[in-house]
């Protein structure tokens, strides 16, 4: 399985093996800031106006659905003449892209059925090799384990039979994609929320064999908690299943969709309404940087636009909190990887600390609720931190780029600890 020759590599500035340097587009990122910061576009997102601000803004990646009924109107004909366009632009603009390959298609009924499915394998063959070489990862349908995505037949979501059904899809159609273009990068998972339901429809995956085929990175979409960090257990947890189910637990994962939304959509974390785009902000930096932590090189925010109370921004030109938190964390950070986690006595307070080529250093500090608590649940607090030099002043930022000082003492400094991320320069 390739995935075992150079999963290693993907996390250290990986590019796709087997083509010339030319063509080499770089898929994989390797955790400099921003380059695994991303954001979800729509039909009615991804014009050049869109992708500029996209682009101004610091992301690197979009994610965006391919939908085969659009491409494929005519049994065996396709035309990719408007996805075109977008990869184009994306192109222009030095964004990758995750292609979400979607839905089924009324030329031939649900993928559950042989017919539907090995036509789908045939378009995603189509897809890789169309857009070969370009600076795109395909994902194997949204949230196989919804009714929302995969249909209302059989149980509810996350059954055995619709677990059954997806494998057979990702069974069919990652092998067609891999022998139209060898070196495509495929996703599979895709997974709708990390809880109890959720988890056992990936273990019904895996013990129909999932872990078998050859897909390269698994991805989830981890609603379902009340803050990213929440992540680390879910995460954790869903390695375990693998191991279970006799996998590698070290298989490269990317998050392909989150965000915290301002009303009680899926998602919502909690705590006063009047504080919600606050806390948004707070979970859009955590996020990205939680993830980082975790190992995933790339994070997809959900959305760029849109009318469900996730958007960075509005069209009109209005900005929301979240959309200037992330523009700080660019600002605070680009050039910049992650070196370690700072031991600290609470396990939910966080120290990061970044470096750059040149030396410098950034720490990132903040305070996370307990698990699956809401954000007002947070106490400020100081937390004692060994920095090291002499006495004086460190410079630092919040959330929105405001500046501020912190004192060192004895080589210690001091910070408060809240859900909001500060930013502490070391010289």
């Amino acid at each position: 399985m390739k995935m075992k020759i150079w999963v290693s590599a993907l996390l250290v500035g990986w590019i796709l093996p087997g083509l010339a340097a030319s063509e080499r587009p770089g898929i994989i990122p390797d955790g400099t800031i921003p380059y695994n910061m991303g954001v979800q576009l729509k039909g009615d997102t991804d014009g050049p106006d869109d992708l500029d601000r996209v682009q101004a803004l610091g992301m690197k990646w979009v994610r965006r659905g391919f939908i085969w009924e659009s491409i494929e109107r005519e049994k065996g004909v396709y035309d990719f003449s408007q996805y075109d366009r977008f990869v184009d632009d994306c192109e222009k603009r030095g964004l990758s892209i995750i292609g979400c390959m979607a839905f089924s298609n009324k030329l031939y009924g649900h993928v559950k059925d042989e017919s539907a499915r090995l036509a789908y394998a045939r378009f995603a063959a189509q897809l890789a090799s169309h857009y070969r070489g370009r600076n795109i990862v395909w994902e194997v349908w949204n949230e196989p384990n919804t009714m929302t995505f995969w249909g209302r037949h059989g149980k509810v979501g996350n059954s055995p039979q619709y677990a059954r059904e997806y494998t057979g899809l990702v069974r069919a159609t990652v092998p067609a994609m891999k022998e139209a273009n060898p070196d495509c990068v495929v996703l599979a998972g895709s997974v709708s929320n990390m809880w109890t339901e959720s988890y056992k429809w990936m273990s019904y995956c895996f013990a129909e064999g999932m872990l078998d085929i050859d897909w390269d990175i698994w991805s989830v979409h981890p609603y379902g908690v009340k803050a990213p960090e929440d992540y680390i257990e879910a995460y954790a947890h869903t390695r375990d299943l693998m191991k279970q189910a006799g996998g590698k637990t070290d298989r490269l994962w990317i998050n392909s969709e989150r965000g915290f939304p301002l009303g009680k959509a899926e998602g919502y974390a909690g705590g006063d309404p009047a504080l919600a785009k606050e806390y948004q902000a707070w979970h859009v930096v955590r996020q990205y940087l939680i993830d980082l932590l975790e190992g995933l090189p790339v994070t997809i925010w959900y959305e760029w636009g849109g009318k469900e109370g996730f958007a960075l921004y509005h069209k009109g030109g209005e900005t929301t909190p979240a959309y200037e938190a992330c523009k700080n964390l660019v600002k605070e950070l680009s050039g910049y990887k992650l070196e370690r986690r700072i031991p600290l006595e609470r396990s939910r307070d966080f120290a990061l600390r970044f470096v750059n080529p040149e030396g410098k250093v950034k720490l990132v500090v903040w305070a996370a609720p307990e698990l699956m608590k809401s954000p007002d649940t947070i106490e400020p607090h100081s937390v004692k931190l060994t920095v090291g030099g002499n006495d004086g002043e460190l410079v630092t930022s919040d959330l929105y780029g405001k500046a501020g000082r912190v004192e060192v003492k004895g080589g210690v400094i001091e910070p408060l600890f809240t859900g909001s991320p500060l930013y502490i320069t070391i010289p």
